[in-house]
């Protein structure tokens, strides 16, 4: 008698506002690697709502108000769409958003990575992060640019710990750390669309200066999303790629 395992049920999360501008591509990107999509729309405005809505991919919607002046907070859209999540029994969960993109195959390794979680015990991954700069098929790698990993991969458990963070909370469970704090790593990559052009480096920079002026969310601050001193780029392996590639 076989005793191969079933594949992981695998679902992406998606909280977005406002981004009709990447949503196409971000849909385009997903559905060739995992198993469904499970939204969150903090009140857009420019018709993201409905298109969403209207993805076969989508298992669940949730829809939050138009509200003035709005207030993006990380940590209550989190949790609803962990919630949400456990309704479609998924095995693990990816947060990917609207300007992000899966690397190419990306299901096939971490397939692999969730079979060496269940081995060793983890239960919640750091994935790279990768920023496109200048090109759609260019990273910057010096300094910082090139450590960049987020907490995205993680199991769907019931007994989830929240990062209770406004803006950059970790998707994956804090009780998903190593000893130590962090949390392992997969070699699995998510591309950013959003650092690739100038205009949006600095509209970055200024969005977070405004919202965390103290810096009490992330230490380093801001300026250094517009700072290219130092700076190196290098060219995307084509063997770990993403799809669409934007014109």
């Amino acid at each position: 008698m076989s005793t191969r395992r079933r594949p992981a049920r695998l679902l992406s999360l998606l909280a977005f506002r406002d981004e009709m501008r990447f949503l196409p591509g971000y849909f385009a990107n997903v559905v060739a690697e995992l198993d469904g999509v499970v939204a969150l729309d903090d009140g857009s405005t420019d018709g993201s709502a409905e298109y969403v809505m209207g993805r076969p991919e989508v298992l669940e919607l949730i829809r939050q108000p138009v509200r003035e002046p709005h207030h993006w907070d990380d940590a209550r859209n989190h949790r609803l769409l962990v919630e949400a999540a456990r309704r479609h029994r998924p095995d693990w969960l990816v947060g990917v958003d609207a300007d992000e993109r899966l690397e190419h195959d990306f299901r096939a390794r971490a397939d692999s990575e969730i079979e060496r979680a269940q081995r060793e015990g983890f239960t919640a991954y750091y994935v790279w992060f990768r920023e496109l700069w200048g090109s759609p098929t260019t990273v910057r790698i010096d300094g910082i640019w090139g450590r960049k990993q987020q907490a995205r991969l993680f199991e769907c458990r019931e007994d989830h710990e929240f990062h209770d963070q406004r803006l950059h909370g970790h998707w994956a469970p804090l009780n998903g750390r190593l000893a130590d704090g962090s949390f392992p790593s997969a070699d699995l990559i998510i591309y950013h669309l959003r650092m690739l052009h100038p205009e949006d480096r600095a509209a970055r920079r200024d969005r977070y200066n405004r919202l965390d002026p103290n810096r009490e969310m992330q230490a380093i601050g801001y300026d250094y999303l517009t700072d290219e001193t130092g700076i190196e780029l290098a060219p995307i392996d084509p063997m770990r790629s993403y799809r669409p590639i934007p014109s």
